[in-house]
């Protein structure tokens, strides 16, 4: 355990160090203004953020990747496909609730807006993530299509989207992206495994879009919000508010201790009637739960307390800037993203294996720090210019479903999964709060909601990349068994 948290913690300070190195050129070459008490609370918050991550991680592997895989393995031995849809539901649920990137999200829009509830944000995510857990299981277990899955789901969530007030429309899109993060993506990938290593007739294609439709889930629950309640109340001027150390650590401890919960509850109960595990086991999950709790408390609270403000900061020091200056420095951190989220070496190693090492990883690498710095530019473009999030997301979608239609059937689950792993933590948690704090100061901070949708178009432009090296990938391997017919021909007729 020990040496797996200090591989997660060097991780984690490589993201951190990456961000670090930023702003203190930025304070170098005189963008900042040097502010004591903030460039402090942002050291003493990158180094709680990392040592969170990397205990929360170790957690995560010792119980929820555990639990996910062997419950997925169990329940298709009791052969009841009702009870493995009530399963995904309470779980994806849960999971959800407790997704730190989801937290970080709901606290950059209730720090602004004081008339929407935490909960009521969290439980909405939690609701849509949890049924359509449940679908996705139902799409494994009846091998539905997922790219036909895929392109009904966006035609619904498009259709919404017209009815919806428009701000809701940014909102809707990160809120998909964040609830399918560091819990519910480990989750969901292993349960689906362990389905699929059960059930026979399963692809290996199967293994991958769990998570793409579980981030349409939320997207789906925040638009229908918005068309019942109507526009977003917006709150003229930003809650500011002393916070210590402190006090910022005590309402985390809170808000973990209600979230993690029901979480440790279930696995209690799914110990009790269906995983069985035996003794020494069930104690390494329970250890493993706790690890989670006291990670997740310590990197929320570095995300908190100097993070996040920090990157508002930097946003609002941006704004008197030429604007391709500000886009320039856009795509350098979208493409440091790439190195600073240890999920895209997961990412990249399935890719390179599933290819045969046609495809390396660095090119993997390169293509996503590529997408990820277009995405980047992209949402500042929105920021600066107030481009309407309709002329990003319908053309980045529609162009990412009708690739799914050409691309090796595998390619189009790993695209899609891998938007909700390239719009993490640090999107979330810096990126996100540098366009609230430009937005703040270009529209003279009555307009936050312009904003929002960062993340969502992080998660929608690498679909894209994703799938053109599923194409290249295709035209590759029909080159070599076209060279290999050529080259068995030739022997025959020797």
């Amino acid at each position: 355990m020990f040496v797996g948290f200090l591989k997660k913690l060097l991780q984690s300070l490589v993201a951190t160090v990456a961000i670090m190195t930023v702003v203190f050129l930025l304070l170098a070459f005189g963008v900042l203004s040097f502010d004591k008490d903030l460039f402090m609370a942002f050291v003493i918050g990158s180094a709680l953020l990392a040592f969170g991550q990397a205990l929360f991680l170790v957690g995560i592997d010792l119980s929820i990747l555990e639990v996910g895989r062997r419950a997925g393995t169990r329940l298709m031995r009791m052969k009841k496909v009702w009870l493995i849809l009530l399963f995904g539901l309470l779980f994806g649920f849960v999971t959800t609730i407790a997704e730190p990137d989801a937290q970080v999200l709901i606290s950059q829009i209730t720090s602004f807006n004081p008339f929407l509830s935490t909960w009521l944000i969290i439980s909405l995510f939690g609701i849509g993530a949890g049924f359509f857990v449940s679908f996705a299981l139902f799409r494994v277990l009846k091998k539905i299509s997922l790219k036909y899955c895929l392109l009904i789901l966006y035609i619904i969530i498009f259709v919404l989207a017209i009815f919806a007030p428009n701000e809701y429309l940014g909102f809707s899109f990160d809120a998909g992206s964040v609830a399918t993060g560091t819990i519910t993506a480990p989750f969901l990938l292993s349960l689906v495994i362990g389905i699929c290593s059960v059930r026979s007739g399963v692809s290996k294609d199967d293994n991958f879009g769990a998570v793409a439709i579980v981030s349409t889930g939320p997207i789906i629950a925040v638009l229908l919000l918005g068309i019942i309640v109507g526009p977003m109340a917006n709150s003229s001027t930003s809650i500011v508010t002393e916070t210590t150390l402190i006090s910022v650590l005590v309402e985390n401890i809170k808000d973990v201790s209600i979230a993690l919960s029901p979480l440790i509850i279930i696995f209690i109960l799914l110990q009790i009637f269906i995983l069985k595990l035996p003794v020494r086991q069930a104690l390494k999950a329970l250890v493993g739960f706790v690890t989670s709790y006291v990670g997740l408390i310590c990197f929320l609270t570095g995300v908190s307390y100097g993070f996040s403000p920090m990157g508002k900061f930097v946003g609002e020091s941006l704004a008197g800037l030429n604007t391709g200056i500000i886009l320039l420095l856009g795509a350098v951190l979208g493409f440091l993203i790439v190195f600073t989220e240890p999920s895209i070496l997961v990412l990249a190693g399935e890719v390179e294996e599933v290819t045969s090492k046609l495809l390396k990883k660095w090119v993997i690498y390169v293509a996503l720090g590529v997408g990820i710095a277009i995405s980047v530019v992209l949402g500042l473009v929105h920021v600066v210019y107030q481009v309407n999030l309709w002329f990003i997301f319908l053309p980045v979608m529609s162009v990412a479903v009708i690739l799914s239609f050409v691309v090796p059937p595998i390619f189009t689950g790993i695209a899609f999964d891998s938007g909700g792993i390239a719009s993490g933590t640090m999107t979330v948690a810096f990126i996100l709060p540098i366009c609230i704090g430009l937005s703040a100061s270009l529209n003279g901070g009555d307009s936050f909601v312009e904003a929002f949708g960062l993340a969502g178009i992080v998660a929608s432009v690498p679909i894209i990349t994703i799938e053109i090296l599923g194409l290249i990938y295709m035209l590759m391997n029909k080159n070599k068994r076209s060279q290999n017919g050529k080259r068995n021909n030739s022997d025959d007729s020797q």
